[in-house]
C-alpha cells in the first residue's frame, strides 16, 4: 500500500486485533471476519494482503510489516508484545495511544485551520472592496466639478493601492499555508516542518508539549506493556522530531543502562514538569508506576491541547483586529472626502 494508515485507521485496526485474541479466535479467521463487514477499501485491501500472511501461519508482526502501511513503531511494538506473550494486551494500549494521537492531530489541525479561514473571509471582504466599492466611490467623486474631482482622486487611489497590497499579501499567506499543508504529507518535509515548528518563537513551547505529551503517551504504553525503561526510552526517543529531546532521552537510556534509578534519571532529566516527576519517583517506590505513567501522560496530553488552544485563542482575535482595522481604514480613506464634499455642497 502507498499511503501509511492515519492515527485513526490504526487505532481501529489495533482495537479489533484485540477484540478477536479476547474472544479466542484466530487472528486469520478473525481478520477474515473483519474484511467482510469493512466498507472502506484501503482497509478491506489491507486485511487481504496480511490475510496471505496469516494463513501461511506468520506472526501479526510480519504481516502488518508486508503491507507498508503501519508505522515503523506499530510493527515493532506488536512484535515485542508476540515476544513476551502479551500481544493482546499490546494491541490494546496501540489502540488507546493512537486515539490520544488522533485526537492531539484533530487539536493541531483545528488550530490551524480556524485562523486560516477567518484569512480567508477577510481576503473575500477585500475582494469586493477593490473591484465593487472602491470603483463605486470613483464614480460618485468623478460626478462632481473637476476641482472636488481632483482633490478626492488621490484618496481613492490609495484607498484601492492600500487594498491591492493587502489582498496580495493575505493571498501569498493562503498560498504558503496551501503548500505547507501539501508538503506536511512527505515525510521529509514534514519533519522538516516540524523541527521549524520546535525553534519558531510563537509555536516553540506548544511544539515541546506535544512532544512531551508523545514521549509520556508512548512510555506509559510500553510500561504497561512489561517493556524495559532503557528499551522504553530508546523507543520513545525514535519517535519524536525534536532533537533535543531526542537527545535528552538517549542521555537518560545510557544512565539507565549504567546502572542509575529510572525515576531518578526521568526527575533529572527535567523532561517532565517538576512535580510529575516527584509523584513518579514516589509511584516506583510504591509499585504503582503503571497507573503514574497513565496519569502523566493524560497531564501531558491536556497541557499539549491547552497550549494550542491559547495560541488559536491569541492568533484569531490577533487576525480580525488587524484586518478590520485595514478594511475600516480603507472605508475611512473614501468615506471621509464624501462627508467633507456633501457637508460642503450642503
Amino acid at each position: 500500500m502507498k499511503r501509511k494508515l492515519n492515527s485513526d485507521e490504526v487505532s481501529f485496526f489495533c482495537e479489533q486485533a484485540a477484540l478477536i485474541l479476547n474472544a479466542g479466535i484466530p487472528l486469520s479467521e478473525g481478520i477474515e471476519i473483519l474484511r467482510e463487514d469493512i466498507e472502506d477499501k484501503r482497509m478491506d485491501l489491507l486485511c487481504t494482503i496480511m490475510l496471505e500472511d496469516l494463513n501461511k501461519s506468520e506472526p501479526l508482526s510480519l504481516a502488518m510489516e508486508n503491507t507498508k502501511a503501519f508505522p515503523e513503531y506499530t510493527v515493532k511494538m506488536v512484535k515485542i508484545g508476540e515476544m513476551t506473550g502479551r500481544l493482546e494486551d499490546v494491541l490494546r494500549e496501540l489502540s488507546s495511544y493512537y486515539s490520544s494521537r488522533a485526537e492531539i492531530t484533530r487539536t493541531v489541525r483545528s488550530s490551524v485551520l480556524h485562523p486560516l479561514m477567518l484569512l480567508v473571509m477577510m481576503t473575500a471582504v477585500i475582494i469586493v472592496l477593490i473591484t465593487l466599492v472602491i470603483p463605486m466611490f470613483g464614480e460618485i467623486f468623478s460626478q462632481f466639478d473637476s476641482s472636488i474631482s481632483e482633490t478626492v482622486n488621490g484618496t481613492v487611489e490609495l484607498a484601492y493601492g492600500v487594498g491591492t497590497t493587502m489582498l496580495i499579501v493575505l493571498l501569498v499567506i493562503i498560498a504558503v499555508s496551501a503548500v505547507i499543508a501539501i508538503l506536511s504529507q512527505v515525510p521529509s518535509a514534514k519533519r522538516a516542518l516540524s523541527n521549524f515548528v520546535s525553534v519558531f518563537p510563537l509555536t516553540r513551547k506548544m511544539s515541546k508539549r506535544f512532544s512531551v505529551s508523545k514521549i509520556a503517551d508512548a512510555i506509559s504504553m510500553m510500561v504497561a506493556s512489561g517493556i524495559s525503561p532503557d528499551e522504553a526510552l530508546e523507543n520513545a526517543a525514535a519517535l519524536i522530531d525534536d532533537k533535543k529531546l531526542s537527545a535528552k532521552l538517549l542521555e537518560c537510556r545510557q544512565k539507565v543502562l549504567d546502572g542509575e534509578y529510572f525515576a531518578d534519571v526521568i526527575s533529572s532529566a527535567r523532561i517532565f514538569p517538576a512535580m510529575s516527576a516527584r509523584s513518579l519517583k514516589i509511584a516506583y517506590s510504591s509499585g504503582a508506576f503503571e497507573e503514574a505513567w497513565s496519569k502523566l501522560a493524560a497531564q501531558c496530553g491536556d497541557a499539549a491541547m491547552e497550549s494550542a488552544s491559547n495560541i488559536v485563542a491569541f492568533i484569531e482575535p490577533a487576525i480580525v483586529i488587524i484586518l478590520t482595522t485595514v478594511i475600516g481604514a480603507i472605508l475611512l480613506t473614501v468615506m471621509i472626502p464624501l462627508m467633507n464634499i456633501m457637508s460642503v455642497l450642503g
